[in-house]
């Protein structure tokens, strides 16, 4: 009887709570003979994905995967585990995280017994901000997430370092350009298969967000990049990208600077220079309501260059 009591209890508590939405499934697109992208879905975290909202890509080696980002939750890196093992029996050794924002990362604790890299600034700004990442990925899907932690790397390049290294036999030259998405960007090149995997310096079918963003060294990062031997360009959101279309990308971003720091030293506000731009592009995209944070990141790069110049 206790038991049956205990047992109503509980249905009671959780009753009219609705259950979790299922992870999408990833689509998984093969680059080359080992390296896989699992697609996710483009729109910002919500109580659909679960959090699950971006591309990670598996590099199987001799005797384990490079798995280049985690995912939204401890539940999202679990999903992307049961992905990999689809493609291979291969245990999971290494994971990479391209930058600190939580849908890149806060999968990590899904593989405890992986090697974790990133760039140094990364590191920090995980130790530093994942707490926060945690709660808004909670806010934005809808519900606790009491398993899911942050996990920084145990292995970090610097700043501006070029660095090839050898991982399960796979080729892999890891660089960290300035900062352009966020202050601790990390790209993955893989030189034999000609594969570039940028994390979100590289969106496609999205707005790019610029709020934690250095919109000059970003649109250079692009420049270093179609200089480069690529010809598979992953993106951190939305589909695999062309050399045109990451050319295309970098025009898009050099002109709404541009236009935005010209409202700036005309004597416009934030307001007005919108008012001037030309969005009809980006307004078509995914996430296009970041477009007004944009123009303030942008507005506050051009007034400290303004400075910089006197």
């Amino acid at each position: 009887m206790r038991r049956l009591l205990a047992a109503a209890f509980l249905l009671a508590v959780h009753a009219g709570v609705p259950a979790a939405s299922p992870v999408p499934e990833p689509r998984a697109y093969r680059l080359a003979e080992h390296v896989y992208v699992l697609l996710g879905p483009i729109q910002h975290a919500n109580a659909s994905n679960q959090g699950f909202m971006i591309n990670a890509t598996a590099i199987i080696g001799d005797k384990g995967v490079i798995l280049i980002d985690s995912g939204g939750s401890h539940e999202v890196g679990e999903h992307l585990a049961r992905a990999v093992r689809r493609i291979t029996p291969k245990p999971v050794t290494h994971v990479v995280n391209t930058h600190h924002h939580g849908d890149h990362h806060l999968g990590n604790t899904a593989f405890p017994n992986a090697v974790f890299i990133s760039s140094e600034a990364c590191r920090k700004l995980v130790s530093d901000t994942g707490h926060e990442w945690v709660g808004l990925m909670e806010h934005d899907i809808g519900r606790k997430l009491p398993g899911t932690k942050a996990r920084a790397a145990d292995v970090t390049y610097a700043n501006g370092s070029r660095t090839e290294v050898t991982l399960q036999g796979v080729r892999i030259i890891f660089r960290v350009p300035k900062g352009s998405h966020t202050a601790g960007d990390l790209l993955v090149y893989l030189p034999d298969e000609k594969v570039l995997i940028a994390g979100d310096v590289l969106v496609n079918g999205i707005v790019p967000t610029f709020q934690d963003g250095f919109i000059r060294n970003w649109v250079q990062t692009l420049d270093e990049m179609q200089a480069m031997d690529a010809k598979h360009f992953v993106p951190g959101h939305g589909d695999v990208m062309t050399a045109a279309e990451v050319a295309n990308l970098r025009d898009a971003i050099s002109r709404f600077y541009a236009a935005v720091k010209d409202g700036y030293r005309k004597g416009r506000t934030e307001s007005e220079i919108r008012a001037t731009l030309d969005l009809s592009a980006w307004n078509k995209l995914e996430r296009a309501y970041v477009i007004g944070r944009n123009i303030n990141r942008a507005y506050l790069e051009a007034e400290a260059e303004s400075f910089d110049e006197k």
